[in-house]
């Protein structure tokens, strides 16, 4: 190992060592020497040539003296500085061939006590830095891909413990969906159906990563085991509390909410956890949070006392369960300013898809949160969890479908897959679909490239349903007010320079749909309802 080279140094040796210093002294010798011969060239002519008179000797031999002289210091000068810069080219090829990863490039000899020997110095020392910092980057990485290797399989392992197949009653819809914000997560959901009753938790480990990961499996195991043994939700969750409270030493806490739904007498027992109040869609079509009592939550204070609490939960009745990760999705604009996702935002989405399916709610609501971040990296998990109780399957079939889109153009490729999807859902025809399609696909086309100003951030909310043999295809955004059916009709049969500059796309979505209907909303929404009888 080199050791860093030390570039302070005495004046006075400074001085004798310096790169310049030498050139100097080497001039001045060669300047002094050629002096010395022209005084004595000036003499030595001057002594013997008595021809001409004395002036007119000393500015002939003077003036040859001197050009000889002149020329003999440009080329003495010119050697001297070549040998001594020549280094400095070596130099700068051997840079250049570590700069392209050649890192045992040989250095030029310096012999000199100067700056080049400093210069040769400081590359070596640059070298073996160099070197040492590869291989300490080599192994960090290998460390790395280790450390994302085994991240990858901790997370197959946490999505393996959840449950994935959701059980299959007419009397209950159940659909759960967990998304880490890392590799590994903290939020956990789980349920058990045990003849007609339903045990179900959601919950949040307080931190992030691998930690918050540890206690969301330890938390889920615990509700399992228990969940068969203590019937009332107060009862798991104050097991659970003692089991995590009496072996605390990380301080970590869980919030929790669990709940035991009775399928035959329409009831639900719940107890919380300081978890965030779930929402309710009661059979009367009434949309709120659930009223729920705080309390600590798990893992704070050993032997502390929750509560049941319950309310009738009689069909058509509908229940959505969620971490923070929902309410508090944030969104950062270009100037610093934040917005939270927010309650009423959820509260929105869940009136406006309560006919959907508990998959298709979730979905949706993903999706929502996604639109609304745009592309904002969120720090908390989202898991959500809906369920309904006494859900039909013709009901759940004839539910309208919702995608929710930014307005970028990569879009449309997803709103064709997700058209196709229902086309496929209800029988409908490839031929028939792919025209469709072409409608539909104009239209949102138009809305992502024209509703909003150029660089304004937005979105395009397409709802699909069919019913009694009609497809009811409704478009929503809140840009530029636009009514196409007040658009001038189309002459498709003039010539091309005669037609006015758009116009075909409205003409041929009125061509392909059967109507045709625009409104702007009082809150600012345009909304376009096209139809067509399958």
């Amino acid at each position: 190992m080199v050791e860093e080279p030390n570039f302070e140094y005495e004046y006075d040796l400074a001085y004798q060592k310096s790169f310049a210093a030498r050139l100097s002294f080497k001039i001045m010798t060669i300047a002094a020497a050629v002096f010395l011969v022209a005084v004595l060239l000036f003499f030595y002519f001057t002594e013997d040539s008595m021809s001409l008179p004395m002036t007119h000797q000393i500015v002939k031999y003077g003036t040859v003296v001197f050009f000889v002289g002149l020329a003999s210091l440009f080329v003495s000068c010119t050697i001297a500085i070549f040998r001594m810069v020549k280094p400095l080219k070596q130099f700068a090829d051997s840079a250049v061939s570590i700069a392209k990863g050649n890192l045992e490039t040989p250095l030029p000899e310096i012999n000199s006590q100067d700056e080049l020997w400093e210069l040769r110095k400081a590359f070596e020392f640059m070298q073996t830095s160099l070197k040492q910092y590869v291989e300490d980057l080599e192994s960090t990485t290998a460390s790395k891909q280790r450390l994302l290797s085994e991240l990858a399989i901790a997370h197959d392992i946490q999505m393996g413990m959840i449950p994935t197949v959701f059980p299959e009653r007419d009397d209950l819809d159940l659909f759960a969906s967990m998304t880490p914000a890392k590799e590994v997560g903290g939020d956990l959901y789980d349920f058990i159906v045990e003849g007609d009753e339903l045990f179900f938790i959601i919950g949040d480990v307080a931190g992030k990563g691998v930690p918050a990961s540890l206690y969301m499996a330890v938390t889920r195991t615990l509700f399992r085991n228990l969940a068969s043994n203590y019937q009332s939700p107060a009862n798991i969750m104050r097991e659970m509390n003692h089991a995590i409270a009496s072996a605390n030493d990380s301080f970590v806490f869980v919030t929790a909410f669990i709940g035991v739904l009775d399928l035959k007498t329409h009831h639900l027992i719940y107890c919380n956890a300081a978890h965030n109040a779930p929402a309710i869609y009661t059979a009367h079509g009434d949309c709120h949070l659930l009223e729920v009592d705080t309390n600590l939550p798990i893992g704070v204070q050993d032997h502390y006392n929750y509560e049941d609490q319950q309310v009738p939960f009689p069909e058509d009745t509908s229940l959505l369960l969620y971490t923070d990760g929902l309410t508090e999705a944030m969104y950062i604009a270009g100037d610093g300013s934040r917005k939270l996702f927010g309650e009423n935002r959820m509260l929105h989405d869940l009136e406006k898809t309560k006919t959907a399916s508990a998959i298709e709610i979730v979905d949706y609501l993903k999706q929502h949160v996604s639109v609304f971040a745009d592309g904002t990296e969120q720090g908390d998990d989202l898991t959500l969890m809906f369920l309904r109780h006494g859900t039909s399957q013709k009901r759940v079939s004839n539910a309208p479908r919702r995608i929710i889109m930014k307005n970028e153009m990569v879009e449309v490729g997803r709103m064709r897959g997700f058209f196709f999807s229902v086309c496929r859902e209800h029988g409908i025809d490839e031929e028939t679909a792919k025209t469709l399609n072409l409608a539909i696909e104009e239209w949102v086309a138009n809305v992502i490239n024209y509703a909003y100003p150029k660089g304004t951030r937005g979105h395009v909310e397409l709802t699909a349903e069919i019913s009694d043999g009609v497809l009811t295809l409704v478009t929503k955004d809140h840009g530029i007010p636009f009514d196409p059916t007040a658009h001038e009709e189309v002459d498709v049969e003039a010539e091309l320079e005669d037609r006015p500059i758009g116009g075909l796309g409205i003409h041929l979505v009125k061509t392909i749909m059967d109507t045709m209907a625009y409104r702007r909303t009082s809150d600012g929404y345009n909304v376009l309802t096209l139809t067509k009888k399958i």
